[in-house]
């Protein structure tokens, strides 16, 4: 008789077990799952960066640069013009609001702007449209970013940094394993230096290299920049002093320094 029960006992330890494994399987399932914010359709059609030169009360005018994030914060990037080009910059969070778009820093409302499709109108105090002579200069329109898939071969040969300017036309390309590469129609020859590791502070990057009669300073500094050739954006201002002669222009990063 004993022998006949035992059989019975074993299978239903085993099935006990079974269903407690599959009950804490269940647990872990459900209890693991994160639910993800959801992130509002306006606000994500919102999303982007928009920039615009506006008025300003004592200087030539404000290049305004403002990064709208579907996770509802921003960055805003001022620089004024003819004001020793001041730069400055804004991190906070941002709402949507019939319509309207509300920035805000600690706590309290920094700006805010009507939106109408590809646009932003910069509102007064009262949260009206902005009027007089200048009214209609206080607009930001949505900019598209530099797409680096066009510089894919540069960076697979090891290029990490690219950039260019205008008046005159020039390029640099830097390679952190080799060399920098300074390029223009008005040079008689390219210019290449062995690569130096350069300075950063403030998330500018500097580099001072002297090779035999050639001396190259070159400031990479991370802020929107727009070539003047097109209405794409790159990530990074670039300044380069080569023999004593300014050049400016902008690049994009391909590879991390």
């Amino acid at each position: 008789m004993k022998n006949s029960i035992l059989p019975f006992l074993l299978l239903a330890g085993i099935c006990i077990a079974c269903n407690n494994e599959a009950s804490h399987t269940e647990s872990v399932s459900k209890d693991s799952i994160v639910q993800q914010p959801k992130v509002d359709s306006a606000a994500l059609q919102a999303s982007g960066v928009y920039g615009g030169f506006v008025p300003c009360a004592d200087c030539k005018g404000i290049m305004t640069y403002l990064s709208l994030h579907p996770d509802m914060t921003y960055s805003l990037e001022e620089t004024y013009y003819e004001r020793d080009d001041q730069v400055f910059r804004t991190a906070s969070t941002w709402k949507m609001d019939n319509g309207k778009i509300i920035l805000y820093d600690n706590d309290k409302i920094k700006l805010s702007f009507l939106r109408d499709n590809e646009k932003l109108y910069q509102l007064d105090h009262e949260g009206n449209r902005i009027s007089g002579n200048l009214g209609d200069k206080y607009v930001l329109t949505k900019q598209g970013m530099i797409d680096k898939s066009r510089f894919k071969e540069k960076a697979a040969a090891g290029i990490d940094f690219i950039g260019h300017g205008t008046e005159p036309f020039w390029g640099i390309e830097i390679d952190k394993e080799k060399s920098i590469t300074l390029t223009s129609p008005n040079f008689k020859d390219t210019i290449v230096v062995p690569y130096a590791e350069g300075s950063v502070a403030n998330n500018v990057r500097q580099f001072h290299i002297e090779s035999g009669k050639t001396k190259l300073d070159i400031v990479l500094t991370p802020q929107f920049c727009s070539d003047g050739m097109g209405d794409m954006l790159y990530e990074y201002s670039v300044r380069v002093k080569y023999n004593n002669k300014d050049y400016s222009g902008c690049g994009t990063l391909l590879n991390s320094f």
